[in-house]
């Protein structure tokens, strides 16, 4: 008597390009409004947000060969299994599984210690190699082995459960192949399953150093082995770029100009570098960043500093020669947990140092806030994070938590104040991105910063200008505690989404201060339409003009004070 067992006889997974166009959230923004120091966003929340209609590259072709040829035949003696004939079993020894044990386990008790016949032994191997095709290991399954002696009631099935044999990686150019292997094998483990496969294709897809994956699965030399061919072009990895836009304070030059540089594969290995430098009339800034991966599930270290200048530029200030110097050094370590194409959770470390000191008359040491010591003020921080994020063709969900502590160490500043380096904090962040139809969406973000203590200007969060609250000017309210949110719609007005697009928006936020000292104006909302215009590749001009309902004691006579914000981004590369 003859039987045949055969493995699902073609298998191939072929990932399309999905195009993903990466925005940010609204970061906190620290300076008091008079004295600037270094913008800095120690909870930032960054966001990929699905296009309205994103353009999908063909298919590649299916190749027409059987990719996974059937297992040989099995000759199973007659006298083993008699046709047509039942037996009795006592035992049915199913070999060779690693999991399904539950399920395996219910297909084959009905058939135990009981006259079976042959047919319902074939019909039991079907259903154990369903099973596991079911579940997504389609290149593992079960047979019936030859010369079995039955006579002590004891029939096998065994299991072959796929495998990788091993993993060809084509086209890479900068990109390390060790980079793809291990973001592979960390989810294609034994046995072999088409589900979590696929979504290791999908993260590469994804991934920023990755434009496009495709992948074949053959057969290897042995039953149940696979090689796993993947042909992979690597995204550009050079960024740079300028930009041009009244998004700073007023005191130090509301228009700044900056060029920016960045390398999304520095050193071959998914590790990332940056490079900025910004300037206004009376400001100075410049910051650099570098992080790399450490393990296949995309934890990094990282590395930032920055550094800056400013001084007062306003006339009713000038005589007095204010300015001020600030830098940051932070080291950061980010660890996702949950790492999937739609969802994401992620934990994450950072130790900051910062330090700001502030003048007058040019070169004398002065504090122009409670705190500092002769102008000066230096924070040592701890922070601990957590990142949720969760999107669909229609939707991105995105929150961070980050806890605050700032310790007494590396020189922090201590005094008897009220108001020093010694603090808690925590921020809280949320956006929502949703389609509302093929080619409108709708964008809502909330941060909100709390405390129970009097902060440094280092640390407060601040209100007014493009990233929180339009229509006022850049850190119109300066406070310890503070939530700010907003909403705005993107609505397409030519035939390409990206190309010109109205964007009415609401924002609104209140701050308050701890200890007694209240901000001067603690709540500002507006009401305001902005327009996007992408005239080709790379150019990116944008407007908002924001109707105040609060009206402010000091608005004066720039562009921000008068509603309008406007930025200018050229990015060829």
């Amino acid at each position: 008597m003859v039987s045949y067992f055969r493995f699902p006889h073609l298998f191939l997974i072929l990932l399309t390009c999905i195009t993903i166009t990466p925005l940010a959230v609204f970061a906190q923004s620290t300076p008091p409004s008079g004295v600037i120091i270094s913008p800095d966003t120690p909870g930032k929340v960054e966001e990929t947000i699905p296009q309205p209609s994103p353009t999908i590259p063909p298919t590649p072709p299916i190749p027409t060969v059987p990719i996974l040829p059937s297992l040989p035949q099995e000759n199973l003696p007659d006298t083993a299994f008699p046709s047509g004939e039942s037996f009795f079993v006592k035992e049915i020894q199913v070999q060779g599984y690693s999991v399904l044990k539950d399920e395996i386990i219910k297909l084959k008790q009905p058939l135990e210690n009981k006259n079976i016949t042959f047919e319902q032994l074939l019909q039991l191997r079907s259903q154990i190699t369903k099973l596991y095709v079911d579940n997504g290991y389609i290149t593992s399954g079960a047979f019936i082995p030859n010369n079995q002696d039955i006579a002590n009631g004891i029939v096998q099935i065994q299991v072959i459960e796929g495998e990788l044999e091993g993993i060809t990686i084509l086209g890479l150019e900068r990109l390390q192949p060790g980079y793809v292997r291990s973001r592979i094998e960390r989810l294609a483990g034994k046995p072999l399953n088409q589900k979590r496969l696929e979504q290791a294709l999908q993260l590469l897809q994804i991934d920023p150093v990755i434009e496009r994956v495709n992948a074949e699965l053959t057969a290897g030399s042995t039953p149940g082995s696979n090689i796993l061919q993947v042909k992979i072009t690597e995204s550009p990895g050079f960024h740079a770029g300028i930009t041009f836009a009244n998004n700073q304070s007023p005191s130090v030059g509301s228009k700044q100009g900056s060029v920016f540089i960045a390398h999304d594969n520095f050193l071959g290995f998914g590790d990332k570098f940056s490079g900025e430098y910004a300037f206004t009339e009376g400001l100075d800034n410049y910051n650099v960043g570098y992080s790399f991966p450490f393990n296949a599930l995309d934890g990094t270290i990282g590395v930032r500093y920055s550094n800056s200048g400013s001084r007062i530029i306003e006339s009713k200030f000038r005589d007095l020669d204010i300015r001020s110097a600030a830098e940051t050094l932070s080291f950061n370590l980010r660890q996702p947990l949950i790492h999937t194409p739609n969802n994401e959770f992620a934990l994450g470390l950072a130790f900051d140092l910062r330090k700001s000191q502030t003048f007058i008359l040019n070169d004398i040491p002065f504090s122009f806030t409670p705190g500092p010591e002769d102008g000066k003020s230096k924070v040592t921080v701890i922070r601990f994070s957590q990142d949720w994020l969760q999107r669909n063709t229609n939707s991105v969900l995105a929150a961070r938590s980050q806890f605050s502590f700032g310790i007494d160490a590396i020189d922090a500043t201590v005094n008897d104040s009220g108001t020093d380096g010694r603090f808690f904090s925590w921020v809280g962040q949320f956006q929502w991105v949703q389609r509302l139809s093929p080619r409108i969406l709708m964008l809502s973000k909330v941060n909100t910063q709390l405390t129970p203590n009097s902060l440094l200007s280092l640390e407060k969060i601040s209100l007014g200008g493009v990233d929180t609250v339009r229509g006022y000017r850049q850190n119109q309210v300066v406070a310890d505690n503070g939530v700010v949110g907003g909403v705005e719609v993107r609505i397409p007005l030519t035939s390409s989404v990206e190309t010109f697009q109205l964007i009415p928006f609401f924002d609104m936020g209140t701050a308050w201060n701890n200890g007694g000292i209240s901000a001067d104006l603690q709540t500002i909302a507006s009401l305001g339409l902005g327009v996007n215009w992408q005239p080709f590749s790379g150019l990116v001009l944008r407007a908002d003009y924001g109707i105040p309902f609060i009206d402010t004691s000091d608005r004066g006579t720039s562009l921000q004070d008068n509603g309008f914000n406007f930025s200018v981004r050229y990015q060829p590369f």
